[in-house]
């Protein structure tokens, strides 16, 4: 199997990808979202859709301006 990755959207300097793993045939298998981190690009989360790595992005935001 080969995985793919894609820059979907960069949220408040955060980076989402789009990871699509391939099967022998060259069919997607399976298909995930990765947050990275801002400036060390450390893996934060992986999430079955684009929309709840979104969501996890501004959750840590919000809780860093409430700390």
């Amino acid at each position: 199997m080969r995985d793919q990755r894609r820059t979907e959207v960069n949220v408040l300097g955060y980076r989402i990808e789009r990871v699509r793993r391939f099967d022998e045939r060259g069919d997607v298998a399976v298909q995930w979202y990765e947050v990275l981190a801002p400036e060390s690009q450390a893996l934060l989360g992986t999430f079955a859709h684009r929309a709840e790595a979104e969501r996890d992005i501004v959750t840590r935001e919000l809780a860093t301006i409430a700390a």
